[in-house]
């Protein structure tokens, strides 16, 4: 049981028997948020309350207490693993990080479009960025843009791209790049967009396979959340 270490690149990668212990726990929290996103999907797909989410303390503040629970459990699965969390930086340049993230978003929006012509409508079921600009309530705003742009990389890349892609390593690449994107995909409960964002998690997951790191998926995602926000109110 252990890691190697490539010498020439600091790149470290898990070669171990997997760990069924952590496995098991990775899937005991997964599994639940996978069911949690298609119950909150059933709740609120009439409810108007939802797009206006973004303009109230209550979203951010949820959000924080929530993503912190999902980090710390993070933390406490990896516990004495931290290489399992891929929290380094990266073996590549920045300069291939960015087009690796262009090509991530690129294919993700031909994954839309796709659907689109297939009669789904993935914006749509995103409730949170389908509502109304209003006025006198920026500050709740920007909390909750913070969340989606930071806190919301943060907490689900550790998981899905780091554990997750470190946990299913020994099963192959292949694996570890597209099983914990399904998962992600399904979290998110929203049955039209889980084709665009299993794309997403795809291309998120060879981002963080090239890099040997969990932080080009970070800012790639948040840039990608604050790209969506920018353009749901942009009209």
């Amino acid at each position: 049981m252990g890691t190697t270490t490539n010498g020439s690149e600091g790149a470290v990668r898990v070669t171990e028997r997997p760990d069924w212990g952590r496995l098991a726990a990775w899937a005991l929290i997964a599994i639940p948020l996978i069911a949690l996103g298609f119950v909150s999907y059933a709740m609120s797909n009439s409810a108007s309350s939802s797009k206006e989410a973004l303009f109230n303390w209550s979203f951010a503040a949820s959000s924080v207490v929530l993503y912190g629970i999902w980090i710390a459990l993070s933390l406490a699965i990896s516990n004495k693993r931290p290489e399992l969390r891929a929290f380094r930086l990266p073996r590549i340049g920045w300069g291939a990080i960015g087009g690796l993230g262009l090509l991530a978003v690129a294919a993700t929006l031909v994954a839309s479009a796709i659907v689109n012509a297939l009669g789904g409508h993935p914006g749509r079921e995103q409730q949170l960025l389908s509502g109304h600009w209003q006025s006198g309530r920026l500050a709740p705003f920007i909390a909750s843009v913070l969340v989606l742009t930071v806190l919301t990389p943060l907490a689900e890349e550790l998981f899905v791209r780091g554990l997750g892609f470190s946990l299913f390593s020994p099963f192959g690449r292949a694996a570890a790049i597209s099983v914990p994107a399904l998962a992600w995909a399904l979290m998110h409960g929203l049955p039209a967009a889980i084709f665009p964002l299993f794309v997403f998690g795809i291309a998120l997951g060879y981002l963080r396979d090239r890099s040997d790191s969990v932080i080009p998926g970070m800012i790639v995602h948040g840039l990608y959340n604050g790209l969506a926000v920018a353009l749901a109110f942009a009209v």
